[in-house]
């Protein structure tokens, strides 16, 4: 039944129909225990995509998925503090061998990191999936800048569950630290911005709510992104789907210096003053 909802939700072998592929979604969920399914009407829920929006059912949704989830026991020689975070227990991560990975392709680069997509065998959940390795570069000497990120995506996506989904760790041959993230197949709002500008302004607004809503997440652990940008905002498999990433230089408002892509610097930072929260809003408006 998940996979008819996926049917009607992409337009495969059937009209586009985003209410029937919410309808199947929610089947699907209710009647089993099917863990797609559930990521699945979480995220019509969150989109307001063949239903309303609604928070609160997303949350519901993203967390009875997580409480099904199975992960190991990361290995002992690890940074104590990277293993602290992975095996506890209420975010759901595990260390992921790099050799599960296929078909890993570079999606983009930036002067931190490099992002790659791939498809992952999840050995613990019996399953096959997309995925999004984000390889921190020279991680392995600065293990601190990594663990930090790693962090701000646990406390975020602990308490707003319905944000960009992260696996878990894994380590390159190279021995750089990667966070696994979910896949946006979409790529980046940068990417696909005329197509979006050609949607209709119900739509565009809708896109406008999903990100407002994780920057609202971000804020919510008073963290400051400091870094957005169309760039830093992904798009699902549908261009209503729209998730705030990059968290490398998430910090709290009295944390830090001038840092990111200079057209989307809010102007009260170049003369001086210290990021804030409304900083953050300032430079959505210009993005």
């Amino acid at each position: 039944m998940n996979s008819v909802g996926t049917c009607y939700e992409l337009g495969e072998g059937v009209d586009q129909d985003y209410n029937q592929a919410f309808e199947y979604y929610k089947k699907s969920a209710n009647i089993g225990s099917s863990k797609s399914a559930m990521y699945n009407v979480a995220g019509c829920y969150r989109n307001g995509i063949g239903t309303k929006r609604d928070i609160q059912s997303a949350n519901y949704w993203c967390k009875k998925r997580r409480s099904l989830l199975k992960t190991n026991k990361s290995p002992d020689h690890i940074n104590p503090e990277l293993k602290r975070i992975l095996d506890d227990e209420k975010f759901k991560l595990s260390w992921i061998d790099y050799k599960e990975f296929r078909n890993i392709k570079e999606k983009g680069k930036g002067g931190f990191a490099t992002v790659y997509s791939a498809r992952w065998f999840d050995r613990i959940n019996s399953s096959w999936g997309g995925a999004a390795l984000k390889v921190i570069h020279n991680s392995n000497e600065n293990e601190q800048e990594f663990i930090q990120e790693l962090k701000n995506y646990c406390e975020i996506g602990y308490e707003n569950p319905s944000f960009l989904n992260c696996h878990g760790v894994s380590r390159n041959d190279y021995g750089d630290y990667i966070i696994v993230m979910g896949i946006a197949p979409k790529g980046s709002l940068r990417q696909n911005l005329v197509e979006v500008s050609q949607l209709e302004w119900k739509d565009k607004l809708n896109i406008l709510n999903g990100i407002v809503i994780d920057l609202e997440s971000i804020h919510s652990q008073e963290l400051v992104h400091r870094d957005l940008h169309s760039g830093n905002i992904l798009q699902g498999d549908t261009l209503q789907k729209a998730y705030i990433t990059d968290l490398g230089l998430s910090k709290n408002e009295k944390e830090g210096k001038i840092c990111g892509i200079l057209p989307y610097i809010a102007p009260e930072v170049l003369v001086g003053q210290p990021y804030t929260k409304a900083t953050d809003i300032t430079v959505l408006e210009l993005s």
